[in-house]
Protein backbone atom coordinates (compact mmCIF):
# COMPACT_ATOMS: atom_id res chain seq x y z
CA UNK A 1 0.00 0.00 0.00
CA UNK A 2 1.17 3.72 -1.08
CA UNK A 3 1.43 6.52 1.41
CA UNK A 4 -0.92 9.43 0.76
CA UNK A 5 1.01 11.88 -0.97
CA UNK A 6 1.91 16.11 0.38
CA UNK A 7 2.78 18.32 -2.17
CA UNK A 8 4.44 21.78 -0.16
CA UNK A 9 5.22 24.26 -2.18
CA UNK A 10 6.93 27.48 -0.35
CA UNK A 11 10.31 29.64 -1.31
CA UNK A 12 11.52 29.26 2.20
CA UNK A 13 13.78 26.29 2.27
CA UNK A 14 13.29 25.97 5.96
CA UNK A 15 9.51 26.44 5.61
CA UNK A 16 9.65 23.58 2.94
CA UNK A 17 11.85 21.44 4.97
CA UNK A 18 10.08 21.88 8.57
CA UNK A 19 6.55 21.09 6.79
CA UNK A 20 8.13 18.02 5.22
CA UNK A 21 9.33 16.67 8.07
CA UNK A 22 6.18 16.67 10.10
CA UNK A 23 4.26 15.51 7.16
CA UNK A 24 7.09 12.52 6.89
CA UNK A 25 5.76 11.71 10.43
CA UNK A 26 2.50 12.04 10.15
CA UNK A 27 2.76 8.89 7.73
CA UNK A 28 2.85 11.21 4.13
CA UNK A 29 4.84 10.61 1.16
CA UNK A 30 6.27 14.46 0.29
CA UNK A 31 7.59 16.04 -2.55
CA UNK A 32 8.66 19.17 -1.78
CA UNK A 33 9.32 22.94 -4.07
CA UNK A 34 10.64 25.80 -3.60
CA UNK A 35 8.35 28.12 -5.90
CA UNK A 36 5.25 27.40 -7.99
CA UNK A 37 6.18 26.96 -11.55
CA UNK A 38 8.12 23.48 -10.21
CA UNK A 39 5.20 22.47 -8.05
CA UNK A 40 2.84 22.76 -11.15
CA UNK A 41 4.83 20.96 -13.45
CA UNK A 42 4.86 18.22 -10.71
CA UNK A 43 0.86 18.45 -10.23
CA UNK A 44 0.73 17.07 -13.62
CA UNK A 45 2.38 14.15 -12.78
CA UNK A 46 1.18 13.62 -9.52
CA UNK A 47 -2.70 13.50 -7.79
CA UNK A 48 -1.56 14.72 -3.81
CA UNK A 49 -4.01 13.63 -1.15
CA UNK A 50 -3.04 17.24 0.80
CA UNK A 51 -1.32 20.47 -0.88
CA UNK A 52 0.40 22.82 1.52
CA UNK A 53 1.60 26.75 -0.15
CA UNK A 54 2.66 29.90 0.98
CA UNK A 55 0.35 32.58 -0.05
CA UNK A 56 3.44 35.12 -1.28
CA UNK A 57 5.96 34.22 -3.33
CA UNK A 58 8.11 34.73 -6.22
CA UNK A 59 6.67 34.87 -9.88
CA UNK A 60 3.55 32.77 -9.24
CA UNK A 61 1.98 34.30 -5.57
CA UNK A 62 -0.32 31.83 -4.21
CA UNK A 63 -3.82 33.43 -4.86
CA UNK A 64 -2.73 33.13 -8.55
CA UNK A 65 -1.87 29.35 -8.13
CA UNK A 66 -5.31 28.80 -6.47
CA UNK A 67 -6.76 30.03 -9.58
CA UNK A 68 -4.70 27.42 -11.11
CA UNK A 69 -5.45 24.57 -9.43
CA UNK A 70 -9.40 25.44 -9.66
CA UNK A 71 -8.72 25.27 -13.54
CA UNK A 72 -6.68 22.53 -12.93
CA UNK A 73 -9.48 20.40 -11.46
CA UNK A 74 -7.56 19.93 -8.54
CA UNK A 75 -9.63 18.57 -5.47
CA UNK A 76 -7.28 18.01 -2.75
CA UNK A 77 -7.36 19.98 0.26
CA UNK A 78 -5.26 22.75 0.62
CA UNK A 79 -3.99 24.00 3.98
CA UNK A 80 -2.60 27.58 3.12
CA UNK A 81 -0.40 29.26 5.31
CA UNK A 82 1.43 32.90 5.33
CA UNK A 83 3.56 35.28 7.51
CA UNK A 84 1.83 38.22 6.51
CA UNK A 85 -1.52 39.51 7.81
CA UNK A 86 -4.11 37.13 8.83
CA UNK A 87 -5.89 39.41 6.96
CA UNK A 88 -5.00 37.95 3.99
CA UNK A 89 -5.06 34.52 4.82
CA UNK A 90 -8.55 34.94 5.41
CA UNK A 91 -9.15 37.01 1.97
CA UNK A 92 -7.32 33.85 0.08
CA UNK A 93 -9.39 31.12 2.19
CA UNK A 94 -12.63 32.87 1.08
CA UNK A 95 -11.17 33.39 -2.56
CA UNK A 96 -9.91 29.82 -2.71
CA UNK A 97 -13.46 28.94 -1.61
CA UNK A 98 -15.09 31.07 -3.98
CA UNK A 99 -13.45 29.45 -7.23
CA UNK A 100 -13.60 25.72 -6.36
CA UNK A 101 -10.54 24.82 -4.03
CA UNK A 102 -11.38 22.95 -1.21
CA UNK A 103 -9.26 24.72 1.89
CA UNK A 104 -8.59 22.59 4.21
CA UNK A 105 -7.00 25.09 6.73
CA UNK A 106 -4.74 27.96 7.34
CA UNK A 107 -1.67 28.58 9.27
CA UNK A 108 0.26 31.55 10.05
CA UNK A 109 3.67 31.27 10.64
CA UNK A 110 5.15 30.49 12.62
CA UNK A 111 2.62 28.15 13.45
CA UNK A 112 2.84 25.74 16.15
CA UNK A 113 3.58 21.73 15.42
CA UNK A 114 0.46 20.88 16.95
CA UNK A 115 -1.73 22.89 14.49
CA UNK A 116 0.04 21.46 11.50
CA UNK A 117 0.02 17.88 12.54
CA UNK A 118 -3.90 18.01 13.61
CA UNK A 119 -4.79 19.72 9.94
CA UNK A 120 -2.71 16.73 8.47
CA UNK A 121 -4.64 14.26 10.58
CA UNK A 122 -8.19 15.61 9.39
CA UNK A 123 -6.66 14.91 5.63
CA UNK A 124 -5.50 11.75 6.24
CA UNK A 125 -9.13 11.03 8.00
CA UNK A 126 -10.67 12.36 4.98
CA UNK A 127 -8.95 10.32 2.59
CA UNK A 128 -9.66 7.48 3.90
Amino acid sequence: MTKPLLMVVDDDPEMVNLVADVGMTSGFEVLQYLNARAFQEALIKNTPTIIIMDIIMPKIEGVELLKWLAEQGCTAPIIIMSGYDGKYLTFTERLGSATGSHILGTLTKPFKIEDLEALLKEALAAAQ
